[in-house]
């Protein structure tokens, strides 16, 4: 009996790391591609449409913009707006990129590794390069 209830302890002390790293990563925020293509549709695809192709002059095309900018510089573009000039393009506004800082750095991960995956060169970001970049960029206002 002694040895029974010694078994048993064993094997329930030796699963509760693995239970516990479950746990954790239950609730750990995701920054994957596929998160990122929920908030992608929920935030940009009305301006950039869910194919990525924009409406040009006034929605550029990601497909093209992703080909140019690396993913730190998509990180900025989704913190901060894009700030071109806006205007009025043969008797149409063309408007500015909002700024998406109000988003959690996890959605803002997803976002950018989502726009990679589908549009860029595929390297991906983590939240902790999206909370540095947005230090660096709250820190110079």
């Amino acid at each position: 009996m002694r040895r029974l209830i010694f078994v048993a302890l064993i094997a329930t002390w030796s699963c509760l790391p693995i239970v516990s790293l479950a746990e954790q990563a239950l609730n750990l925020p995701d920054h994957s591609a596929n998160q990122g293509k929920q908030v992608f549709n929920q935030h940009c695809a009305t301006c950039h449409r869910s194919s990525g192709g924009g409406i040009e002059p006034w929605y550029p095309s990601l497909k093209r913009i992703a080909a140019l900018r690396d993913a730190e510089q998509m990180i900025e573009t989704v913190l901060t707006g894009r700030f071109r000039r806006g205007g009025d393009m043969n008797g149409h506004t063309i408007p500015i990129m909002p700024a998406w800082g109000q988003l959690s750095d996890a959605d803002v991960a997803g976002i950018v590794n989502y726009i990679q995956a589908q549009w860029g060169a595929g390297s991906e970001v983590t939240i902790n390069q999206v909370s540095a970049t947005r230090a660096m960029l709250w820190e110079l206002d």
